[in-house]
């Protein structure tokens, strides 16, 4: 009659056990999506750096400005054209 509490106490244990190796396998899974998000956050970052530097203008004369127009500049240019009928909505 005692083998009954001794197969649940030796299951209880065995639960207990797998738990802990599966929490530990799971922290060990989380640290290494977060160092992947860091590495993805990293290249954005570095990309980002790398399209903010001003453009080199080509000669000084050209008569051209160098920096790229604002958006108010775009809505102006887009606004002040003009679409004949055909144009599909």
């Amino acid at each position: 009659m005692s083998s009954i509490p001794d197969f649940l106490g030796a299951g209880t244990t065995l639960v207990m056990f797998a738990l802990v190796i599966a929490a530990v396998m799971k922290i060990f899974q989380l640290a290494s999506d977060v160092r992947e998000l860091k590495d993805v956050l990293q290249d954005i970052r570095r990309n980002t750096l790398e399209s903010a530097r001003p453009p080199v203008a080509v000669s000084p004369m050209a008569g051209l400005s160098s920096a790229p127009p604002t958006p108010e500049e775009l809505v102006r240019a887009v606004h002040s054209q003009t679409f004949g009928d055909d144009f599909p909505l």
